[in-house]
């Protein structure tokens, strides 16, 4: 009952979007639809809306995009953002190609929402090339930076598979990897498709350093092992109490749009695990005799559609996975069931970096997946490739 329920759920999401074009109401009739299928009691929904404001995690999500918009307002307003986009136009001639360099660099860093991070940059970087449109902007910064998830040791989702598997972090990465290198190159040929040209320039790199100081000061925060949130915090307090127009800085990084949104998602997702509906679906598709394979593909795929994140994805569903003992050995079994958790947030509707920016670029949900499809099912193969090599041996 509960596979039905979603299955009804995210049909009714799909078709509000189509007719609302507003994803705050669309998920909020998704939830009620979700609700009266599985006959929710209040009592649900005000649990999941209380455990929801008293989350420290749902704070910092908050704090992160608050940061994130107040770090690109002083930018913008700075002139640093202008600057630090024609120092990547000056080292990188081809538009296309510094578009899709700068998400992939802030890929780097693990945190929610991240995707906005660029998303102003590449707005500014797209205009130099008339044939680059919204959508493409949209689709080369989504891209690009969430490739970076499918073997990038920082990502929390593959610590916590690293965990659950007992499996060292390093030899996951080295099998996903090449998973990685297919989504980048896929990404390049099929969206890019212009030449990779440098033409170095002393003055540009000086450029870039000195308006990008604090989005390089974020990577070191984090690469030193500082919690995202309060790295991103931290030097955006810094960088706009040190530049002009604070007020003005301040009151255009309020974007209460986007927090309604943030409230709207999470309280999706924690109504979905305060009912334990992720747990129900695994026992309904195990009870259902389903084929061992298909629940490696199916349960992480599902469990990150409905959430929207990654450890969530991979987290709720590699326990069940691997207690199966489906014969296929930890390591192939860990690889596929990972990508499969990625995709699955890839092409979520509640995935906060496709809402923050199909809602900054104006583009439409469907037309994303599609846009990303052929490059998500390349990915696919890449992994299913490598649970067969490592299950032969």
């Amino acid at each position: 009952m509960n596979t039905l329920a979603v299955a009804i759920a995210i049909v009714v999401l799909i078709v509000s979007l189509k007719i609302l074009k507003d994803i705050s109401l669309s998920l909020l009739i998704s939830v009620i639809g979700l609700g009266i299928v599985l006959m929710i009691s209040p009592t649900n929904y005000l649990s999941a809306f209380v455990e929801e404001i008293t989350d420290w995690e749902f704070w910092k999500v908050i704090i992160t995009v608050f940061s994130i918009y107040l770090m690109g307002e002083t930018m913008d307003k700075s002139g640093n953002s202008s600057r630090f986009v024609k120092a990547i136009e000056r080292l990188f001639p081809e538009p296309r190609v510094s578009i899709a360099l700068m998400p992939a660099i802030i890929g780097l860093l693990p945190m929610p929402g991240g995707a906005m991070f660029s998303a102003p940059m590449v707005k500014d970087l797209a205009r130099a090339d008339p044939t680059i449109s919204n959508e493409d902007g949209l689709v080369f910064n989504y891209w690009f930076r969430h490739a970076m998830e499918f073997f990038w040791p920082l990502y929390p989702a593959l610590v916590i598979a690293s965990g659950i598997s007992r499996i060292s972090l390093n030899t996951l990465v080295i099998w996903l990897m090449p998973i990685g290198a297919v989504a980048l190159v896929a990404g390049y040929l099929l969206m890019i498709r212009k030449p990779i040209r440098i033409r170095y320039s002393h003055f540009a790199m000086r450029e870039l350093i000195i308006s990008a100081w604090p989005i390089i000061a974020v990577i070191v925060l984090v690469i030193l092992n500082q919690p995202g949130w309060l790295a991103v915090l931290g030097t955006s307090i810094v960088y706009m109490l040190i530049n002009k127009n604070k007020k003005k800085v301040l009151v255009s990084s309020l974007k209460y749009k986007t927090f309604i949104l943030l409230l709207t998602v999470f309280f999706y997702k924690n109504l979905v695990e305060t009912v334990g509906i992720p747990q129900s679906m695994g026992s309904e598709l195990t009870a259902w005799s389903i084929a061992p394979l298909t629940l490696v593909v199916l349960l992480p795929f599902l469990m990150g559609f409905m959430t929207g994140v990654t450890q969530a994805g991979v987290g709720l569903s590699l326990p069940l996975i691997l207690s199966m003992g489906n014969g296929y050995g930890t390591l192939s079994t860990t690889i596929l069931a990972y990508t499969f958790a990625v995709v699955g947030v890839l092409v979520s509707p509640v995935h906060l970096c496709l809402v923050l920016t199909s809602e900054y670029f104006k583009v439409e949900y469907p037309r994303i997946v599609r846009r990303i499809a052929v490059a998500t099912l390349l990915s696919i193969t890449a992994s299913v490739v490598v649970f067969v090599l490592l299950k032969s041996n």
